[in-house]
């Protein structure tokens, strides 16, 4: 409608160049901008009150997500206790359980700070790069397999950082 009204003033111009010199030539150009300064006054006023509509409803919404994200970082925050709870018993659970496997006897699981933090006895230091990673592996996949989405570090017996569970799934090593 914008583009009409602007159609309108052009037709004006040109009609009073075309008409300069009679008298109702004027009056026609003159109507023709009147009535497309109506057309883009009517359309300009009709785009702010849609803007202010817009602007009225993002603020609305705004403050709708803002409480449902109070809310959700109360119930997170619960949720993240109970977490906190059930994975500390998980990782007890667990390493009194790799106590009696021959492969992963000497593993310790710990869960603190939102993570997982294995402790590997000395002997895995002592493997291959290949090997470290499979049997840091088969650890984290112990441990997803018992549902527990949370990041895993591995430190050796002095508590220096040897491995980490990367995004993907995958072991990476500290050398």
């Amino acid at each position: 409608m914008m583009i009409l009204g602007f159609l309108f003033l052009l037709l004006a111009v040109w009609y009073w160049m075309r008409n300069r010199d009679l008298k109702g030539g004027k009056i026609s150009a003159l109507l023709l901008a009147v009535v497309g300064v109506t057309i883009i006054g009517f359309t300009h006023a009709d785009n702010v009150e849609k803007q202010r509509a817009a602007e009225s409803s993002s603020i609305a919404s705004s403050k709708k997500a803002k409480s449902e994200s109070i809310s959700e970082s109360k119930s997170e925050s619960r949720d993240q206790a109970m977490d906190d709870a059930t994975y500390t018993a998980l990782a007890k659970n667990l390493t009194s359980q790799m106590a009696s496997d021959s492969t992963l006897n000497g593993f310790k699981i710990a869960y603190k700070d939102g993570q997982f933090e294995v402790t590997v006895p000395t002997e895995v230091a002592a493997m291959t790069d290949n090997e470290q990673k499979e049997v840091y592996g088969s650890v984290i996949s112990l441990l997803e397999s018992h549902n527990a989405n949370a990041p895993v570090s591995f430190y050796d017996q002095n508590g220096n950082a040897v491995a980490r569970m990367t995004l993907s799934g995958g072991v990476k090593l500290y050398k």
